[in-house]
């Protein structure tokens, strides 16, 4: 019959001793009215902790945890350079164990049980990964997504600093608009700023319609997409005009490979073997260039298969939606901005003033809020921006929105433009 009171500290001592003195289990086992299994373990109990451990009413569960088979001294160092280094993954805080004096010796983790170690051991110095930006889409068809970039601190032979603005057909593999800007300033040089580039893209829009989207980079004054950021100004007016606005994904320059390679065309053709004189001859031959490229020169890109570019895409001339300058206007819709301003929700922090910066704005919410998460959503009933509790989806506030009219969008005065000489068809959206 099986023993079922537990065995008393003299009965483990008689079998921790006995196994010392040489005798089996089995007969111990049978000494002390157990079972075998319960004479081993005791015995084990035994030998790894001491009589001590014999002698504790419980003995301690074993240790159990990514760095449990490790010696204590490599879990306490790991921690020590983690908390140093709180930026740094395993990899590099394996490195520094490694130089580490006092784990000489020692058998160390690897950086895949040291990465589950600091998740157990220190969660809250762990940087939380942010989802990877989605690949902007590629374009089917002509006028369905230009790609924009500008190439920057280019030096013409008097010394002069330019940015080339670049606006590009990827489908037709077409140059369809090269600015040259001239960027010096007296200490360096400047970035582009909005009315320049819109000035720029009204040009092309004049020659080739409006498109269906724009991709650009990530600058600032393009901005980053609504669901990270504030839209910009810049977002906002193609938004107005119907141009949906596509970035590239962050360090992937291959997301733009038209017209990054389009900047190398370009400049072979205009700064080789010596830089272009003065920017005057400079917009000359950029003009020339892109003449050639367009309409002489055969191309291998895209699905020229050797054809000119205009010869294998004569489309390019055909546009979706026609844009007519002085009616931009009237092109322009405020309550589409609206609506695709609705469609997000961004999280602030409101400063130890109240205030919360919304773009290019500053809104004042409550010292009662000072330091707190709010949650930002825009109203399109009254274009107010309401302020929430993040938690609850109570409403702590409500601001009238700044700097969001058509003027500061566009950078028109209505009364500046000029009148239509003749009646203007407004295009059917798609």
């Amino acid at each position: 019959m099986a023993r079922r009171e537990p065995l008393t500290v003299e009965e483990k001592e008689a079998i921790y001793f006995g196994k010392l003195a040489g005798k089996r289990l089995r007969d111990l086992a049978i000494q002390v009215q157990c079972s075998f299994s319960c004479a081993r373990k005791w015995w084990r109990i035994g030998r790894d902790g001491g009589v001590v451990a014999l002698r504790q009413e419980r003995p301690t569960k074993r240790k159990t945890g990514a760095l449990s088979r490790f010696a204590p001294l490599v879990a306490d160092q790991a921690l020590y350079w983690k908390r140093t280094y709180p930026r740094r993954g395993p990899e590099r805080v394996l490195v520094e164990m490694e130089r580490d004096k006092l784990l000489a010796g020692l058998k160390l983790p690897r950086p895949s049980t040291l990465a589950a170690f600091f998740k157990e051991a220190c969660p809250e110095l762990l940087q939380k990964r942010q989802p990877r930006p989605k690949a902007p889409p590629k374009a089917q068809r002509v006028h369905e997504l230009w790609q924009m970039d500008a190439k920057e601190k280019m030096v013409l032979g008097d010394g002069t600093i330019v940015t080339v603005l670049q606006v590009r057909e990827p489908v037709a593999c077409a140059f369809l608009g090269c600015f040259a800007h001239a960027v010096q300033t007296e200490k360096h040089w400047r970035k582009l700023t909005l009315r320049e580039i819109q000035a720029d893209l009204r040009v092309v829009f004049s020659e080739f319609g409006l498109p269906l989207g724009l991709q650009t980079d990530r600058e600032r004054v393009f901005g980053r997409p609504g669901t990270e950021a504030f839209p910009t100004l810049f977002t906002l007016w193609l938004e107005g005009l119907g141009i949906a606005h596509y970035f590239t994904r962050p360090g992937q320059a291959t997301d733009q490979a038209h017209v990054e390679r389009g900047h190398r065309t370009w400049n072979d053709w205009l700064m080789q073997p010596e830089p272009t004189p003065n920017l005057e001859t400079y917009c000359v031959q950029l003009a020339q260039a892109r003449y050639m490229h367009n309409e002489v020169l055969p191309s291998r890109a895209g699905d020229c298969q050797g054809r000119i570019p205009y010869q294998a895409h004569p489309e390019v001339h055909i546009p979706i939606r026609s844009f007519v300058p002085e009616a931009e206007l009237l092109l322009f819709s405020l309550s589409r901005v609206d609506r695709f301003l609705a469609q997000f929700v961004w999280q602030h922090k409101v400063t130890k003033s109240g205030q919360v910066s919304i773009g290019e704005s500053v809104y004042y919410v409550g010292k009662a809020h000072a330091g707190k998460q709010v949650t930002v959503r825009f109203d399109t009933k009254d274009r107010h921006f309401v302020f929430t509790h993040p938690q609850t989806g109570k409403v702590l506030k409500r601001c009238p929105s700044k700097r969001l009219d058509v003027s500061t969008i566009t950078g028109l005065n209505p009364e500046d433009v000029p009148q239509l000489s003749q009646p203007y068809q407004l295009p059917l959206p798609w």
